[in-house]
């Protein structure tokens, strides 16, 4: 089964100050690290992006996408400092998100 999914980025100023194109190279890697030889293909827009990955089950595993999204940040800490958005949580350090899911096809 190959399974589409479109992320874009969290913060809404930085959807307006950023292109993801210009960082095309450093996705394209981090997908390719993550996914492997089940990546099929990935399509890169002004805010967002497509991944599509083959996978047995019904749904990317989620672990695999958070690895997928620490690996962007990883490659392209610039995009980090201008888009990532912080949640204080009272349990355990702040959660950060650099992307979120805004659809969804399999």
């Amino acid at each position: 089964m190959i399974i589409d999914k479109e992320y874009a980025l969290v913060d809404a100023t930085a959807r307006l100050n950023t292109d993801l194109r210009d960082y095309e190279s450093e996705i394209n890697k981090a997908a390719s690290v993550t996914f492997g030889n089940d990546l099929t293909g990935i399509v890169i827009y002004q805010f967002s992006f497509i991944i599509r990955v083959r996978t047995n089950d019904e749904k990317i595993k989620h672990g695999l996408l958070v690895n997928f999204g620490k690996n962007i940040a990883r490659q392209v800490s610039s995009l980090c400092e201008s888009a990532m958005r912080f949640y204080p949580n009272e349990r355990h350090k702040p959660s950060r998100q650099l992307f979120r899911c805004i659809n969804k096809n399999s």
